[in-house]
């Protein structure tokens, strides 16, 4: 039995997959090649997809939305799981949870909810947090906002946020590309009683040497000749 799982609530539903550390081939070379922080970052966690290819635009007051190979713009408010199965062409089954929205429209403007059609099983006391997918580049029109989810208990529908900043532009919505990433974090890690015990130090006559010799011994994984040193030391603690 896996730790982490993900069930999809309808047909058609993209099946999340690993974080990619390469960040799907976006960045500069160098960063993917030697720079271990921004892999590691880009490959924490799993892409989530949209539930249908679409295209979205806001006019400052209201949402619409066109369906790949549709003519016409509708109007976006709610779409339920069962109105979209049937504009896919296909019967939705007589499942209760297929009444909830695919897409709707908070009351706050320009902000739009998606759910991806997964619900997510996570270890008791560990949450999945949902932002947008790490180093790859973001759209200008719209931002995902951050959300986390106690999936160790929690087991409802896996949602983002879309905050959209600028109007009369179209958004593509493809099943192809990852609108969301997931990343797993224990729920203590952002508990107020742990980030209350954080510790401040000034700099002090004692603190300076402590300092400097931190400095200095992170420094001494690097080798201005050969890139790459940081990548190569957390290589060879995971082997030890």
């Amino acid at each position: 039995m896996t730790s982490f799982s993900f069930r999809a609530c309808f047909d058609g539903v993209v099946p999340p997959t690993a974080a990619d550390p390469s960040a799907l081939g976006t960045p500069p070379f160098r960063a993917v090649s030697y720079c271990e922080p921004f892999r590691a970052a880009s490959g924490y966690g799993w892409y989530l997809y949209p539930p249908v290819d679409c295209y979205i635009k806001w006019d400052g007051a209201a949402f619409h939305w066109l369906m790949e190979n549709a003519d016409d713009w509708m109007p976006l408010t709610t779409i339920a799981a069962q109105t979209l199965i049937r504009l896919t062409g296909a019967e939705p089954t007589d499942d209760a949870f297929l009444g909830l929205p695919v897409f709707s429209t908070p009351p706050e403007p320009g902000l739009l909810q998606i759910w991806t059609g997964l619900v997510a099983v996570t270890p008791p006391e560990w949450s999945l947090l949902v932002r947008g997918v790490p180093n790859l580049p973001g759209s200008i029109t719209y931002e995902v906002q951050d959300g986390i989810l106690e999936t160790g208990w929690w087991h409802g529908p896996v949602l983002g946020n879309l905050r959209f900043r600028r109007t009369d532009e179209v958004v593509q919505l493809s099943r192809r590309m990852p609108l969301f990433a997931v990343q797993p974090v224990p729920c203590a890690a952002y508990q107020g009683k742990l980030l209350r015990q954080t510790e401040f130090v000034p700099v002090s006559d004692e603190s300076r040497a402590e300092t400097a010799k931190m400095i200095s011994d992170a420094f001494s994984v690097r080798d201005d000749d050969s890139p790459g040193g940081y990548r190569r030391e957390v290589s060879r603690r995971r082997r030890a």
